[in-house]
């Protein structure tokens, strides 16, 4: 498997900062931080870079994990995104969420020395489907 490019949405700094350290374990992942779905948006649509993989914080501000999924799917260079949440909380919710194209999660905490191992198995997955 090649380089995997993820962005990454999260409005913690504490957990931006851990999974850069994490990413930077993995020669072979490429990744974008923000701190919200607007600004997140905001990016890809004004860049076009496209990315692999979606990690969204399970409760984001101004619009909800979900939404932002959706606005990702709709920018044409991302329609195949996979997406895994990333979340303290499992709930009967979260694993509702496949049929909505979410593909994964991350529990929090997490270990950031697996945590690319993690998401590579959740693109793999995601991929797969």
């Amino acid at each position: 498997m090649g380089i995997i490019r993820i962005i990454f949405v999260e409005d913690e700094p504490d957990i931006r900062s851990i999974v850069e350290m994490a990413m930077g374990l993995d020669d072979n992942i490429y990744y974008k931080s923000f701190e919200d779905g607007p600004s997140a948006l905001r990016f890809v649509s004004e860049t076009q870079q496209c990315f692999d993989m979606a990690l969204l914080n399970f409760k984001l501000p101004f619009m909800t994990e979900i939404e932002l999924h959706r606005q990702l799917r709709l920018i044409p260079i991302l329609r195949n995104i996979v997406t895994a949440l990333v979340t303290a909380h499992v709930s009967e919710d979260i694993t509702g969420y496949k049929d909505l194209g979410i593909s994964g999660y991350i529990l929090k905490p997490f270990d950031p020395i697996l945590l690319a191992k993690r998401l590579r198995d959740i693109y793999k997955e995601g991929r797969a489907t």
